[in-house]
Protein backbone atom coordinates (compact mmCIF):
# COMPACT_ATOMS: atom_id res chain seq x y z
CA UNK A 1 0.00 0.00 0.00
CA UNK A 2 2.99 2.47 0.76
CA UNK A 3 4.35 1.70 -2.66
CA UNK A 4 1.49 2.46 -4.17
CA UNK A 5 1.22 5.45 -2.30
CA UNK A 6 5.22 6.75 -3.21
CA UNK A 7 4.30 6.04 -6.82
CA UNK A 8 1.24 8.59 -6.56
CA UNK A 9 3.76 10.89 -4.67
CA UNK A 10 6.19 10.88 -7.16
CA UNK A 11 3.52 11.23 -9.97
CA UNK A 12 1.60 14.28 -8.65
CA UNK A 13 5.02 16.25 -8.59
CA UNK A 14 6.10 15.27 -11.62
CA UNK A 15 2.62 16.45 -13.20
CA UNK A 16 3.67 19.44 -10.88
CA UNK A 17 6.53 20.43 -12.62
CA UNK A 18 5.51 19.38 -16.22
CA UNK A 19 2.37 22.03 -15.43
CA UNK A 20 4.90 24.61 -13.86
CA UNK A 21 7.10 23.92 -17.14
CA UNK A 22 4.08 24.40 -19.42
CA UNK A 23 2.45 27.42 -17.55
CA UNK A 24 6.13 29.14 -17.75
CA UNK A 25 7.15 28.90 -21.19
CA UNK A 26 3.42 30.09 -21.82
CA UNK A 27 3.86 32.69 -19.95
CA UNK A 28 7.09 33.71 -21.84
CA UNK A 29 6.18 33.25 -24.81
CA UNK A 30 2.94 35.55 -24.24
CA UNK A 31 5.12 38.16 -23.18
CA UNK A 32 7.40 37.61 -25.94
CA UNK A 33 4.33 38.02 -28.40
CA UNK A 34 3.32 41.10 -26.51
CA UNK A 35 6.54 42.66 -26.61
CA UNK A 36 6.71 42.33 -30.40
CA UNK A 37 3.12 43.15 -30.77
CA UNK A 38 4.02 46.79 -28.60
CA UNK A 39 7.22 47.48 -30.78
CA UNK A 40 5.29 47.03 -33.70
CA UNK A 41 2.55 49.49 -32.17
CA UNK A 42 4.92 52.55 -31.82
CA UNK A 43 5.87 51.89 -35.20
CA UNK A 44 1.85 51.84 -36.73
CA UNK A 45 1.48 54.82 -34.45
CA UNK A 46 4.64 56.95 -35.67
CA UNK A 47 3.84 56.35 -39.45
CA UNK A 48 0.09 57.47 -38.69
CA UNK A 49 1.37 60.43 -37.13
CA UNK A 50 3.28 61.68 -40.26
CA UNK A 51 0.59 61.38 -42.91
CA UNK A 52 -0.50 64.92 -44.19
CA UNK A 53 -1.84 66.40 -46.95
CA UNK A 54 -0.64 69.44 -47.73
CA UNK A 55 3.41 71.33 -46.91
CA UNK A 56 3.44 72.01 -43.40
CA UNK A 57 5.64 74.74 -41.66
CA UNK A 58 8.14 73.27 -40.63
CA UNK A 59 9.24 72.49 -44.12
CA UNK A 60 10.25 76.21 -44.18
CA UNK A 61 12.72 76.75 -41.98
CA UNK A 62 15.82 76.10 -44.24
CA UNK A 63 16.38 78.32 -46.89
CA UNK A 64 19.40 77.85 -49.18
CA UNK A 65 22.22 80.26 -49.58
CA UNK A 66 22.02 80.78 -53.68
CA UNK A 67 18.40 80.53 -55.18
CA UNK A 68 16.39 81.47 -58.09
CA UNK A 69 14.50 84.83 -57.20
CA UNK A 70 11.38 83.21 -58.01
CA UNK A 71 12.15 80.67 -55.68
CA UNK A 72 13.22 83.09 -53.12
CA UNK A 73 10.82 81.87 -50.61
CA UNK A 74 11.11 78.14 -50.91
CA UNK A 75 12.78 75.77 -47.98
CA UNK A 76 15.64 73.70 -49.02
CA UNK A 77 12.94 70.37 -49.13
CA UNK A 78 10.36 71.97 -50.94
CA UNK A 79 13.28 73.38 -53.83
CA UNK A 80 14.01 69.49 -53.79
CA UNK A 81 10.14 68.34 -54.22
CA UNK A 82 10.24 71.18 -57.03
CA UNK A 83 13.21 70.00 -59.03
CA UNK A 84 12.25 66.01 -58.28
CA UNK A 85 8.80 67.07 -60.14
CA UNK A 86 9.96 68.45 -62.94
CA UNK A 87 13.25 67.35 -63.66
CA UNK A 88 12.11 63.40 -62.99
CA UNK A 89 8.39 63.46 -63.01
CA UNK A 90 8.60 62.15 -59.13
CA UNK A 91 5.85 63.39 -57.18
CA UNK A 92 7.30 62.92 -53.52
CA UNK A 93 4.63 61.64 -51.23
CA UNK A 94 4.09 64.38 -48.35
CA UNK A 95 4.92 63.71 -45.00
CA UNK A 96 4.74 65.26 -41.66
CA UNK A 97 7.86 64.24 -39.14
CA UNK A 98 8.28 66.49 -36.34
CA UNK A 99 11.87 64.97 -35.63
CA UNK A 100 12.87 67.16 -32.57
CA UNK A 101 9.55 65.50 -31.21
CA UNK A 102 11.09 62.26 -32.26
CA UNK A 103 13.89 62.90 -30.37
CA UNK A 104 12.55 64.42 -27.21
CA UNK A 105 10.15 61.04 -26.65
CA UNK A 106 11.13 57.63 -28.49
CA UNK A 107 15.41 58.23 -29.77
CA UNK A 108 17.42 60.56 -30.43
CA UNK A 109 19.26 57.64 -33.17
CA UNK A 110 16.58 58.56 -35.22
CA UNK A 111 17.94 60.70 -38.02
CA UNK A 112 15.64 60.10 -41.14
CA UNK A 113 12.39 58.46 -42.22
CA UNK A 114 11.88 56.01 -45.21
CA UNK A 115 8.66 55.14 -47.02
CA UNK A 116 8.52 53.29 -50.21
CA UNK A 117 4.75 53.33 -51.83
CA UNK A 118 2.72 50.72 -52.31
CA UNK A 119 4.21 48.75 -49.32
CA UNK A 120 4.65 48.73 -45.51
CA UNK A 121 8.04 50.19 -45.40
CA UNK A 122 7.38 53.23 -43.46
CA UNK A 123 9.74 53.97 -40.99
CA UNK A 124 11.96 55.87 -38.88
CA UNK A 125 15.76 55.51 -39.69
CA UNK A 126 18.14 54.90 -36.86
CA UNK A 127 21.81 54.47 -36.37
CA UNK A 128 23.51 53.81 -32.80
CA UNK A 129 26.62 55.69 -32.24
CA UNK A 130 29.10 52.91 -31.29
CA UNK A 131 26.97 49.43 -31.65
CA UNK A 132 26.34 48.67 -35.41
CA UNK A 133 24.49 45.60 -34.42
CA UNK A 134 22.31 47.25 -31.49
CA UNK A 135 18.98 47.77 -33.78
CA UNK A 136 19.10 44.42 -35.20
CA UNK A 137 18.14 43.12 -31.79
CA UNK A 138 16.59 46.03 -29.66
CA UNK A 139 13.03 48.00 -30.19
CA UNK A 140 12.23 51.81 -30.46
CA UNK A 141 11.25 51.26 -26.52
CA UNK A 142 14.64 49.79 -25.62
CA UNK A 143 13.45 46.52 -25.19
CA UNK A 144 15.54 43.61 -26.38
CA UNK A 145 13.78 41.29 -29.22
CA UNK A 146 12.18 41.73 -32.57
CA UNK A 147 11.00 43.31 -34.69
CA UNK A 148 14.20 45.98 -33.93
CA UNK A 149 14.27 48.54 -35.75
CA UNK A 150 15.43 50.03 -39.43
CA UNK A 151 18.40 51.55 -39.37
CA UNK A 152 22.09 52.05 -40.65
CA UNK A 153 25.93 51.03 -39.07
CA UNK A 154 28.06 54.27 -38.53
CA UNK A 155 30.39 53.48 -41.96
CA UNK A 156 27.42 55.18 -43.17
CA UNK A 157 26.82 59.08 -42.92
CA UNK A 158 23.78 60.21 -41.89
CA UNK A 159 23.48 62.95 -44.37
CA UNK A 160 23.45 60.41 -47.65
CA UNK A 161 26.81 61.57 -49.17
CA UNK A 162 28.42 58.36 -49.28
CA UNK A 163 28.84 56.42 -52.52
CA UNK A 164 26.77 53.79 -50.86
CA UNK A 165 24.31 53.63 -48.23
CA UNK A 166 23.04 50.16 -46.61
CA UNK A 167 20.53 50.45 -44.55
CA UNK A 168 19.31 47.06 -42.65
CA UNK A 169 15.90 45.43 -41.67
CA UNK A 170 14.22 42.08 -40.49
CA UNK A 171 12.24 40.39 -42.81
CA UNK A 172 8.92 39.91 -40.37
CA UNK A 173 6.59 36.87 -41.07
CA UNK A 174 3.57 39.19 -40.52
CA UNK A 175 4.59 41.18 -42.92
CA UNK A 176 5.90 44.49 -40.94
CA UNK A 177 9.86 45.39 -41.28
CA UNK A 178 11.68 44.85 -44.61
CA UNK A 179 9.90 42.09 -45.08
CA UNK A 180 7.97 43.72 -48.41
CA UNK A 181 11.06 43.93 -49.97
CA UNK A 182 10.47 40.39 -50.98
CA UNK A 183 7.69 41.92 -53.10
CA UNK A 184 10.19 42.95 -55.77
CA UNK A 185 10.67 39.59 -56.78
CA UNK A 186 7.36 40.07 -58.95
CA UNK A 187 8.39 42.06 -62.09
CA UNK A 188 5.15 44.03 -62.60
CA UNK A 189 5.40 45.10 -58.92
CA UNK A 190 9.02 45.82 -59.78
CA UNK A 191 8.68 47.82 -62.98
CA UNK A 192 5.57 49.57 -61.13
CA UNK A 193 7.35 50.76 -57.89
CA UNK A 194 10.71 52.12 -58.51
CA UNK A 195 11.05 54.54 -55.78
CA UNK A 196 12.13 54.83 -52.25
CA UNK A 197 11.96 58.19 -50.00
CA UNK A 198 14.07 58.74 -47.48
CA UNK A 199 12.72 62.32 -45.18
CA UNK A 200 15.32 64.12 -43.34
CA UNK A 201 14.82 67.54 -41.15
CA UNK A 202 15.20 69.50 -43.86
CA UNK A 203 15.55 67.64 -47.15
CA UNK A 204 13.98 64.91 -48.88
CA UNK A 205 16.03 62.32 -50.72
CA UNK A 206 14.50 60.28 -54.10
CA UNK A 207 16.01 56.94 -54.65
CA UNK A 208 15.17 55.09 -58.49
CA UNK A 209 15.35 51.05 -57.89
CA UNK A 210 17.08 49.18 -60.85
CA UNK A 211 17.84 45.97 -58.96
CA UNK A 212 16.66 43.17 -56.26
CA UNK A 213 18.05 39.95 -56.04
CA UNK A 214 19.79 37.43 -53.52
CA UNK A 215 22.87 37.25 -52.61
CA UNK A 216 25.18 35.88 -50.00
CA UNK A 217 25.73 37.68 -46.84
CA UNK A 218 28.75 39.68 -47.50
CA UNK A 219 29.02 42.79 -45.67
CA UNK A 220 28.96 45.45 -48.59
CA UNK A 221 30.92 48.64 -46.73
CA UNK A 222 33.47 46.15 -44.77
CA UNK A 223 34.65 44.17 -48.02
CA UNK A 224 34.86 47.25 -50.64
CA UNK A 225 36.32 50.51 -50.21
CA UNK A 226 33.49 52.60 -51.88
CA UNK A 227 35.29 56.21 -51.55
CA UNK A 228 37.83 54.42 -54.95
CA UNK A 229 36.32 55.23 -57.78
CA UNK A 230 37.43 52.34 -59.28
CA UNK A 231 36.33 49.93 -57.03
CA UNK A 232 32.78 51.60 -57.12
CA UNK A 233 32.55 51.20 -60.75
CA UNK A 234 33.61 47.69 -60.57
CA UNK A 235 30.78 46.79 -57.74
CA UNK A 236 28.29 48.45 -59.79
CA UNK A 237 29.23 46.19 -63.34
CA UNK A 238 29.41 43.21 -61.13
CA UNK A 239 25.47 43.47 -59.93
CA UNK A 240 25.16 42.75 -63.43
CA UNK A 241 26.50 39.84 -64.05
CA UNK A 242 25.65 38.28 -60.35
CA UNK A 243 23.37 34.87 -61.41
CA UNK A 244 20.63 34.68 -58.92
CA UNK A 245 17.17 33.54 -58.55
CA UNK A 246 15.57 35.76 -57.83
CA UNK A 247 16.62 38.16 -59.81
CA UNK A 248 14.86 41.21 -61.80
CA UNK A 249 17.41 44.43 -63.18
CA UNK A 250 16.46 47.58 -65.10
CA UNK A 251 20.06 47.25 -67.73
CA UNK A 252 18.81 50.28 -68.91
CA UNK A 253 19.99 52.83 -66.12
CA UNK A 254 22.95 54.66 -66.46
CA UNK A 255 25.63 55.75 -63.57
CA UNK A 256 29.02 56.56 -63.33
CA UNK A 257 31.97 57.08 -60.28
CA UNK A 258 29.28 60.38 -59.03
CA UNK A 259 26.24 57.88 -58.49
CA UNK A 260 25.08 56.96 -55.22
CA UNK A 261 23.88 53.58 -54.20
CA UNK A 262 21.27 52.98 -52.17
CA UNK A 263 20.89 49.26 -50.59
CA UNK A 264 18.26 48.03 -48.52
CA UNK A 265 19.07 44.46 -47.04
CA UNK A 266 16.71 41.90 -45.34
CA UNK A 267 16.71 38.01 -44.33
CA UNK A 268 15.83 35.62 -46.88
CA UNK A 269 13.08 33.26 -44.87
CA UNK A 270 14.22 29.95 -46.41
CA UNK A 271 15.04 27.37 -43.95
CA UNK A 272 18.78 26.95 -43.66
CA UNK A 273 19.48 29.88 -46.04
CA UNK A 274 21.01 31.88 -43.21
CA UNK A 275 23.81 32.88 -45.39
CA UNK A 276 22.05 34.88 -47.96
CA UNK A 277 20.25 38.18 -48.28
CA UNK A 278 18.02 39.52 -50.19
CA UNK A 279 18.80 42.99 -51.61
CA UNK A 280 17.22 46.43 -53.34
CA UNK A 281 18.89 48.48 -55.07
CA UNK A 282 18.52 52.29 -55.88
CA UNK A 283 20.71 55.16 -57.51
CA UNK A 284 19.91 58.60 -56.11
CA UNK A 285 17.45 61.29 -58.19
CA UNK A 286 20.14 64.05 -58.94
Amino acid sequence: MKKVNDTKSIYSILMAVFIMIAVSCAIILIADKYKRWRAEDIFRKLAESTKVENVTEHRKNSIPESVIPEDAMLSKYELKVKMLCEKYGVKVPEKYIDFDSLHETVSEDIYAWIYIPNTNIDYPVLQHATDNAYYLEHNLDGSEGYPGCIYTENYNSKDFTDPQTVVYGHNMRDGTMFSDLHKYEDEDFFNENKYVFFYTEDDVFAYRIFAAYQTDNSHQLLNYNFSDSGVFIRYLNHIFEIESDPQILDRDVKYDEDSRLLTLSTCVMKERQFHLRYLVQGFMLD
